[in-house]
């Protein structure tokens, strides 16, 4: 006889299944939910959250692969690239190219050995050696972004989130490794930074022929971080990048300064011409359009589109954001602020670029096109006997010159100045730029060389501040400007075309020795160790004043 009744029996078989089957599917359940919240805040870098989930699932169950797969992503969002590699490893993951696997084991090996520095809110890591000159100068322009782009977005990233992890990278082989971005969509359209992973990614200046805006792309980068974490990776890449570009400028001075002539000049052709490309063409990514051109005008064409969007209401980016973060589309978000059906508002942006303001004049687009120092420029073919003049002309250095009479006043000029006949020089660069006008910067910088060697720095500045005015970053405009105002006496006028001039080409030691003298002029003490650091890693020493005898 049973020492309990049937009915006891049952109720006894009936809890012990309970415990044995019920009770394990509720904790894979909650284990399961978890998992959905990590990757959720994986995906909008939430990372207090991700690591969070992570940390606790894999303390859990380490043997469970997909444990070791979700730590080891958020280790590689967290810059621990050889816990991620050992993690993902661990949980069977492929090593295949472009793979988290890859990504890890790559990124740790081009990273090993950096040196890195901080500030308040940023880490910012680089490879020893020169482009160690960049640091005080990337970290200055990301303060600055992380207060003022934020004041705009309307959000700022917390303190408790961790510092913000910037790297450098030597070249475009190395951005791809880290970003996943196949090499040549990186050199088809130029790209040169990027921001994934959860921190911003920026190629050294070093590894292009002219260096680039680089500080404003950290800015750009640091726009697509905050966009990333306010919307919970909710906005798509139109909107991603046309606030990004538009707020690139924001770090130092009104946001919608980044759109230069030649950009201006293309979307003004595409939209006569009807051939803008379209919204669901940038998707995935920009750099992955199939040329530099396409790259170019898609650009232009989302900053117009939050310039239409900003110029009617100063929040709107903000609002937009917050709308996408709290789960609408972007066409429902852009509707919601613009106060019209999204149909609507991409009627009106389209008829505000009928009438949008551009410049009469045009520039080469060649001018937006960024050449990385490895790649051969395309040899100019040898022109027919009988036409040798016109055609050396048109090869030459100034053959995106349209008119041929200034084409040829400027190729004249240049023999002349070459051969020491500056004043003869000088008549020829003011008739070539009498008729081309000032949106030619080679032009109107030999034009200013032969001037400065005739000691007429008031009428260079004059040429130079009508290119300037169209072409604000162009690195030699800035230096030679520097260089008029350092020749007329007025050291300290030279300040801002020097930083300007560090903000494209970091590694030019006559930059640094004359913001040296600058330094020393104003007694500006963290000028002066920029400006000393950067000489003694260019030259190994800390010359005197440099020579202004160098041509662009």
């Amino acid at each position: 006889m049973s020492a309990f009744p049937a009915a006891a029996r049952a109720a006894a078989r009936t809890l012990l299944l309970t415990l044995l089957f019920v009770l394990p599917a509720q904790a894979w359940a909650a284990a399961d939910e978890r998992m959905a919240a990590a990757e959720e805040a994986l995906s909008a870098w939430d990372m207090p959250k991700a690591v969070s989930l992570a940390e606790a699932l894999y303390g859990e169950n380490p043997s469970d692969p997909r444990n070791a797969f979700l730590l080891g992503r958020v280790k590689l969002h967290t810059g621990d690239y050889e816990g991620a590699a050992r993690l993902l490893e661990d949980a069977g993951a492929p090593g295949t190219p472009g793979g988290y696997l890859d990504v890890a084991r790559r990124t740790q090996a081009i990273t090993a050995n950096y040196q890195q520095v901080e500030s308040k809110n940023f880490v910012f890591r680089y490879p020893a050696g020169k482009d160690e000159i960049l640091a005080p100068w990337a970290l200055e322009t990301l303060e600055e972004s992380y207060e003022q782009i934020g004041d705009v977005v309307g959000f700022k990233p917390s303190p408790a989130d961790g510092k913000i992890l910037v790297e450098v990278v030597a070249d475009a082989e190395e951005l791809s490794a880290v970003s996943t971005l196949g090499i040549e969509a990186i050199k088809t359209t130029g790209t040169i930074a990027v921001c994934k992973f959860n921190k911003l990614m920026i190629t050294s200046p070093k590894a292009l022929l002219r260096g680039y805006e680089w500080r404003d792309t950290l800015a750009h980068e640091y726009v697509h971080l905050v966009i990333t974490k306010k919307s919970r990776n909710q906005t798509p890449i139109w909107l991603h990048e046309g606030m990004a570009k538009y707020l690139e400028t924001a770090w130092r001075g009104p946001p919608g300064k980044a759109l230069e002539l030649p950009s201006e000049a293309l979307l003004r052709d595409a939209v006569k011409a009807e051939k803008l490309i379209t919204f669901e063409q940038m998707h995935p990514s920009i750099a992955l359009l199939p040329t530099a051109r396409d790259a170019a005008l898609a650009f232009a064409e989302v900053f117009s589109a939050i310039e239409y969007l900003h110029g009617a209401d100063a929040t709107s980016v903000e609002r937009i954001l917050s709308h996408l973060g709290a789960g609408l589309s972007d066409r429902d978000a852009v509707a919601k602020v613009y106060g019209k059906p999204f149909a609507v508002f991409e009627r009106s942006w389209r008829q505000y670029l009928q009438k949008r303001p551009y410049p009469q004049e045009n520039a080469s687009v060649a001018l937006l096109e960024k050449h990385f120092a490895d790649e051969q420029p395309e040899a100019p073919q040898e022109p027919e006997k009988k036409n040798a003049y016109r055609d050396l002309t048109e090869l030459s250095e100034f053959r995106a010159i349209k008119d041929a009479r200034a084409r040829k006043a400027a190729h004249l000029g240049e023999l002349l100045r070459a051969r020491g006949k500056f004043a003869a020089a000088a008549a020829k660069y003011e008739e070539a730029v009498a008729r081309a006008g000032a949106q030619f910067p080679n032009l109107s910088n030999k034009y200013a060389l032969a001037l400065l060697e005739l000691g007429e720095h008031g009428s260079a500045v004059r040429v130079l501040e009508s290119t300037r005015d169209y072409f604000p970053n162009d690195v030699f405009t800035n230096l030679n400007l520097a260089r008029a105002k350092m020749q007329s006496g007025k050291v300290r006028d030279a300040e801002p075309f020097l930083r300007t001039a560090v903000s494209v080409n970091p590694f030019d030691p006559e930059v640094h020795g004359r913001l040296l003298a600058v330094a020393k002029e104003t007694g500006d003490a963290d000028l002066l160790q920029r400006s000393s650091r950067a000489l003694a890693l260019l030259t190994g020493a800390v010359p005197g004043q440099q020579s202004t005898e160098q041509r662009p």
